[in-house]
Formats: C-alpha cells, sequence, structure tokens
C-alpha cells in the first residue's frame, strides 16, 4: 500500500511517501499555518503542498503512480491550513477517527484525493475548562498502535507535546479525555528573535542547559510572575555579568514553570504514566523535575526522532482502518 502523509503544523509542513509502515521519502518546508495567520492567505502554504509534491513525484515517480489517497492531519484541517474540518467533541476514542475521516479532491496541487484527519475539541462550563488538538490526536493513535502495547496493564496517560504549542494530552485506555495548551513553544522564540532579549540568548542549537540555572528560572516564574522572570534574564547579563549558557538555561526554566502551572489536580488524577515527546530539548530538563514533584507517577520519553514518526504511523493505520470500514459500508 503505498501512501502519502501530510503532516502540518504551526511552523512546519512534512510530506512523506509511505509502503506500508516503511517510509520511502520525506520533504519538509518551513512553511504552516503560522504563516497563514500572518499574511492572512494561505498561498504559501499550498506553494509549500505543490512543491513538496513535485519533489516527491520527480525522486520516486514509479512508486507515486502507485499512490491512491493522501492522508493529512494537524493545522492544515484549521482556517489558516488548506481546508477546515470541524472538530470532533471530546471525550473521544481513538476508534471513533476513522469514521470521520472526510475526502475532498484538489486538483490543482495534487491527483488524488485528500482525507482530512480531524482534530478535536474540548467543551466545558469554564473558559478554562475548553480546549483544542489538531494533529496530536494523530501521534496518539500511533502511540497506542506502536509503542503503547508494550506497556501492559497501562490505563491512565497524560502527554507532554513539545512544538510550536506545548500541549498536556490525558488518555484513559485508547480515548483521549482532555487537553492543556499553552503557546510555550512560539513564546519562546518571540522573546528570543523579537525582543530586547535577543542579546541575552542563545539559539536553541547552541544552548546546553545548566540545571541549576533551569530551576531558578522555574522558581522565579512561580514566585514573580512570568513577566518579571523574562527580565530577570537581562539582568543576569548585564548586571551580573553571567554568559548567555546561564540566562538561556533560565529562559528554559521560565518555560517549564508556564507548562506545570497547567498541571491540575483533576489532569493529575489516575495518571500512571507521564509520556513526555517531541522536540528533545524540553525532555533532557523536564525529567528530573517531574520525578521530584510527582514521585508516584512513572516518567517516560519518545526520543525526538521517534516521535517525528508518531504521526505518519498514526494516519497510515487510520487510513487502514479508513478503508476497511468503507470495505464494509
Amino acid at each position: 500500500m503505498k501512501l502519502i502523509v501530510i503532516d502540518c503544523g504551526t511552523t512546519n509542513c512534512r510530506m512523506r511517501l509511505l509502503d506500508g509502515d516503511t517510509l520511502l521519502a520525506s520533504i519538509t518546508k518551513q512553511v504552516g499555518a503560522g504563516d497563514t495567520a500572518q499574511s492572512g492567505s494561505n498561498n504559501g502554504l499550498k506553494r509549500a503542498l505543490k512543491e513538496s509534491y513535485e519533489e516527491l513525484a520527480a525522486a520516486e515517480p514509479e512508486l507515486i503512480s502507485e499512490v491512491h489517497d493522501i492522508v493529512a492531519s494537524g493545522m492544515i484541517t484549521s482556517s489558516a491550513g488548506l481546508m477546515e474540518i470541524k472538530h470532533l467533541p471530546g471525550p473521544i476514542k481513538l476508534s471513533d477517527f476513522a469514521g470521520s475521516i472526510r475526502r475532498f479532491a484538489f486538483p490543482e496541487l495534487f491527483p488524488q484525493p485528500v482525507l482530512f484527519i480531524p482534530g478535536v475539541r474540548f467543551s466545558g462550563e469554564k473558559e478554562t475548562d475548553r480546549d483544542m488538538i489538531r494533529g496530536e490526536e494523530t501521534e496518539l493513535y500511533g502511540y497506542m498502535e506502536h509503542i503503547a502495547p508494550k506497556e501492559t496493564g497501562v490505563k491512565g496517560r497524560l502527554f507532554m507535546h513539545y512544538g510550536s504549542h506545548h500541549k498536556w494530552i490525558k488518555t484513559w485506555e485508547r480515548s483521549i479525555v482532555s487537553c492543556s495548551t499553552s503557546i510555550s513553544g512560539e513564546l519562546m522564540m518571540a522573546v528570543m528573535q523579537h525582543t530586547l532579549l535577543k542579546d541575552n540568548t542563545l539559539s536553541l542549537d547552541e544552548v546546553v542547559p545548566d540545571s541549576e540555572w533551569v530551576r531558578k528560572g522555574l522558581e522565579t516564574a512561580r514566585q514573580y510572575g512570568t513577566g518579571r522572570a523574562f527580565f530577570q534574564m537581562r539582568m543576569l547579563n548585564v548586571l551580573d555579568k553571567h554568559d548567555k549558557q546561564v540566562s538561556t538555561s533560565f529562559l528554559l526554566g521560565v518555560i517549564v514553570a508556564q507548562d506545570l502551572t497547567m498541571l491540575t489536580d483533576e489532569m493529575l488524577c489516575d495518571v500512571e504514566v507521564i509520556v513526555l515527546y517531541g522536540r528533545s530539548l524540553f525532555p533532557s530538563i523536564v525529567v528530573p523535575i517531574l520525578q521530584e514533584f510527582y514521585p508516584s507517577i512513572a516518567i517516560r520519553v519518545v526520543p525526538e526522532e521517534e516521535s517525528s514518526r508518531l504521526s505518519v504511523r498514526g494516519a497510515a493505520s487510520l487510513y487502514r482502518q479508513y478503508k476497511e470500514e468503507m470495505s464494509i459500508c
């Protein structure tokens, strides 16, 4: 079974060619829903999708001719994506997603139809209970299909997705129960690139987190608030003459504090395992903090390379379920 899987986020769009669960080729473009939101048009995203398909076709002309469908998930299903698909109401069983996949044609972009996997919305009595995900549901499906079977006996899990947005997502067995989202990733990059603090931070590729200063950033944010903690970074350099490794580590601690604030008693109730996945930087500094704060909960980390495969594995598994259900109908 040859299949193209598109995973589009806020800042990146990935197109992958699969044969079953085997990855044959991959194209990544640094464009996403964030670009559409800023420009007011999805023309840039459409152009990137068309270019990605043409590059795959040029690299694998025989294989791509065997592709019958394209499966897409993530922010590509939002109003800032290719086509807005309504969220499914949560809580929701993972088995319910295949029957809610929506099929549309975009002949100006691809010869094959696109099957959109919808996201999930959570509505509560309080505004703080409302949240939504797009794309993470596919990653969780990939986790449940390929990793969870090795973790026998676990029912309650709490996932943290590290990306442009940081999301806590609670699951019970094979159902998504709730989620809580922060724009932590985007906020961090905005601070590092578009404020006075640009001169006081290193790029994420250069930083080697100092656990002592990460903890100081965490404690300062918890005590004095995020805004005050951010400015403390500048004083670390200007007044105290610490280097940028220190101030950037401090910044990471401030972001961690924001993420931990979202962990309510209700979200932690009956959780046996916390699973960290996505970009590897934060899991490396968060694990010891979580172990200290929540000693009765097991902490597991999905390596970044494996994290990047969760979406494509989940999409392929959902597609197979979709095809089976369609054949029955």
